[in-house]
């Protein structure tokens, strides 16, 4: 249920609505960036697309594949849908851009047989474990320094970003735990590059 709320959430954000209607199904389609990440929860190495939900790029919806190879812990394959508001934007430079705080919230899913939407029945009574061993429901906080480019250049702008954040399995053990646990250690932290076209 509670996943349901997010993503009517992410369906309400003034221009969401607006973006659909004004763009064709073929150019709303076509996304306004794309972005390679190291670590911060959705594998060692991820890539995405994202499309901007309004004109001044402050809200954006993306999606991500990320991949953890045998040799940095046990293979993985994980995709992940993520929302992110910008609120403030410091001009620096003519071309450059910084925008210092930006919050967001996203969804990452595990595949593997190991890994489901809920534990296996068979070994463990229902509703003994509440979370899902795939599903992870995370809420961020991410700085970006934005490049404009040459206005003759497909590509408009190249970024460069870091993000901390955290899960709903790791808040809820940090809170049983906090006497023992620094708030710090529920963070992971991914460094990226975003392409705007």
């Amino acid at each position: 249920m509670h996943k349901l709320l997010i993503f009517s959430i992410i369906l309400m954000v003034p221009g969401f609505q607006k973006a659909m209607a004004q763009k064709s199904f073929a150019k709303f389609l076509t996304p306004d960036y794309a972005e390679l990440q190291h670590a911060g929860s959705i594998g060692y190495m991820s890539a995405g697309i994202g499309y901007n939900l309004s004109k001044k790029e402050r809200t954006a919806l993306s999606f991500h594949y990320g991949y953890v190879p045998e040799v940095k812990g046990g293979e993985l394959h994980i995709a992940a849908v993520k929302f992110q508001y910008k609120p403030f934007a410091i001009r620096i430079k003519d071309k450059l851009t910084f925008y210092p705080v930006n919050p967001g919230v996203f969804l990452s899913y595990t595949f593997g047989k190991q890994f489901g939407f809920s534990f296996d029945d068979d070994q463990y009574p229902k509703g003994y474990y509440f979370w899902s061993p795939a599903l992870r429901e995370h809420i961020s906080l991410s700085s970006e320094l934005k490049i404009m480019g040459d206005k003759t250049s497909r590509i408009k702008s190249i970024s460069l970003y870091t993000e901390a954040n955290t899960n709903d399995l790791y808040m809820i053990s940090w809170f049983e735990n906090r006497t023992t646990t620094p708030i710090q250690e529920i963070f992971h932290l991914g460094f990226g590059v975003r392409m705007y076209f």
